[in-house]
């Protein structure tokens, strides 16, 4: 992944929404994929992402107009000063600003936050300068799991799951214990997954803490907190019992009382993976981030300003440069999966788990740009209830480091199995 001239993928010359893993991008390969992007027509994007539009309709010539804006957009990028990551025509070429924005689902986190300056001193960090929290080799393939939320805003239940299957991925008694269950009951490894869906549809959310729940966005708190409570069942066993929606997930489930009619209460008492309690780390803080994120156990759900993430491609994406000079409104959730440290004049970057499919960015992950003064890159959020705040909370928020990566940092402690009756 690293080098001084990494050459762009064949296969993304001939289709710009295929993933890159670039750190320095040189001029020839930079012109070839700017001449893959003008090539690439919306009758491509149409085939390539399976649209049902029909040429001659309103809506193909709607649809027509954004990804013609959008192509643009990147065709500019591209050609103007070399930065550190690319711009490419992703699967949001042809995407609404309200649909896009539907996509984030993350408003925020329900505790109430003040600005804070810079790390204290209080204890000696150990954390090495590059980690990855993810267990990639692991039989089971957990780590490898990249969800896409769809059209239904559950960013925040899509984080957690992410979190908390690598964490039971980390622990071999828990991985046994589960390969007994499974075998027992007729499934197989590939039964191991966790129910995102019981999450999104069985979390609740009196307060309205980043939305109004499910679909409609939530934050990462509540979702171990009904973990912590109920447990969180395999995604086999959610799918094999019978639901109350005839239709895919979408924001017109998230409606008051949508829980007592969505969460399946039978796979509820299946087997479940619980937590104990979980960690809240320090609002704005770089070390003690880093510290969790290696000696923790596994990733750690964090928020971010994703708004601006549409387009990436590949690459370290910094929130300053051209046309950016920083982004402070928290609207998404994620699981931070690694970092690496800035060293001279290398850029440093945290590694990031999205929930927009495998097809997105890097296989369906972002490297962002890590900063040397993180702490110190901060700005307002002068309109949380837009996209932040619960029921009472302030006005406004003090957010720092890359896209607000240091504001809101949770991760479960005391992961175990635990088995009902059928």
């Amino acid at each position: 992944m690293r080098g001084a001239g990494i050459l762009l993928a064949a296969a993304a010359l001939q289709a710009p929404g295929v993933a890159l893993h670039v750190d320095v991008v040189d001029r020839r390969s930079l012109a070839r994929h700017l001449e893959a992007v003008r090539s690439f027509s919306f009758d491509h994007f149409v085939e390539k992402f399976n649209r049902s539009y029909v040429a001659g309709t309103e809506e193909w010539a709607h649809r027509l107009a954004i990804f013609t804006k959008e192509k643009e957009a990147v065709v500019s990028f591209l050609s103007g000063p070399r930065q550190s990551w690319l711009m490419g025509i992703t699967m949001f070429a042809d995407y609404t600003a309200s649909e896009r924005w539907s996509m984030l689902g993350r408003r925020g986190s329900p505790k109430n936050r003040t600005a804070s300056g810079a790390s204290a001193n209080w204890r000696e960090w150990t954390y090495p300068q590059e980690h990855n929290a993810l267990h990639t080799n692991s039989p089971w393939k957990l780590g490898n799991i990249v969800r896409s939320q769809g059209g239904c805003g559950s960013c925040w239940a899509m984080a957690a799951t992410h979190v908390l299957e690598a964490r039971m991925e980390a622990n071999a008694s828990i991985m046994k214990s589960l390969r007994e269950v499974l075998v027992s009951g007729g499934k197989t490894n590939a039964d191991s997954r966790l129910s995102s869906a019981a999450v999104t549809y069985c979390t609740k959310n009196p307060r309205n803490c980043g939305g109004q729940g499910g679909c409609a966005g939530a934050t990462t708190e509540l979702a171990f907190d009904m973990v912590k409570e109920r447990g969180i069942p395999l995604e086999a066993h959610w799918n094999d019992a019978p639901s109350n929606l005839n239709h895919a997930p979408s924001s017109r489930d998230s409606k008051p009382g949508y829980y007592e009619t969505s969460c399946k209460e039978s796979a509820m008492r299946r087997t479940l993976v619980g937590i104990t309690n979980y960690e809240v780390l320090p609002q704005n803080k770089l070390h003690p981030l880093l510290q969790a994120l290696y000696e923790s156990g596994g990733p750690i759900g964090a928020s971010v300003d994703a708004t601006t993430w549409f387009g990436y491609h590949g690459g370290i994406m910094s929130d300053r440069g051209v046309g950016i000079k920083g982004r402070f409104v928290i609207n998404h959730a994620v699981a931070l999966t690694g970092y690496k440290m800035p060293t001279g004049t290398e850029r440093g970057y945290w590694r990031i788990k999205n929930s927009w499919g495998p097809r997105w960015g890097e296989d369906g992950f972002i490297r962002m740009e890590l900063k040397k003064n993180e702490e110190e890159h901060c700005g307002w959020d002068r309109n949380t209830h837009v996209g932040l705040a619960c029921d009472g909370d302030p006005n406004e928020a003090w957010i720092c480091g890359t896209f607000g990566i240091l504001y809101d940092s949770v991760y479960p402690t005391g992961i175990h199995l635990r088995e009902y009756p059928r």
